[in-house]
């Protein structure tokens, strides 16, 4: 074998990286959804149940989203199938959603 035999990826891990890439980016979608449900609900008052439900629903499902995603990213990151610039989107997406979160329970205090 010769070092450009060995260079070149394979068939699995070409596939790998297809289906890494079609799983995890069907996943930050969805979590991508959530994350603007989450900040397009902006209650205009405490009293404003719907909205808070809605924006604190919308971050739940977010962070329900992201930390999963972020779990399934490990794996072919690992295997080098995508690059660490993976764990960026989920990460973010967690963190907004927490912040979100955080924000309705201490300024409106709905439940």
């Amino acid at each position: 074998m010769t070092v450009q035999q060995e260079q070149r990826p394979g068939r699995p891990r070409a596939l790998g990286s297809v289906l890494s890439v079609l799983v995890l980016g069907g996943c930050n979608l969805v979590a991508a959804f959530w994350l603007f449900v989450a900040f397009w609900m902006v209650p205009q008052d405490e009293h404003d149940q719907e909205a808070l439900d809605g924006a604190g629903l919308g971050a739940l499902f977010t962070m329900g989203f992201a930390l999963p995603t972020l779990l399934l990213t490990i794996l072919p990151v690992k295997l080098s199938w995508l690059r660490r610039l993976w764990f960026a989107p989920p990460a973010a997406m967690l963190v907004l959603a927490a912040v979100r979160y955080a924000y309705l329970v201490l300024a409106y205090d709905p439940w």
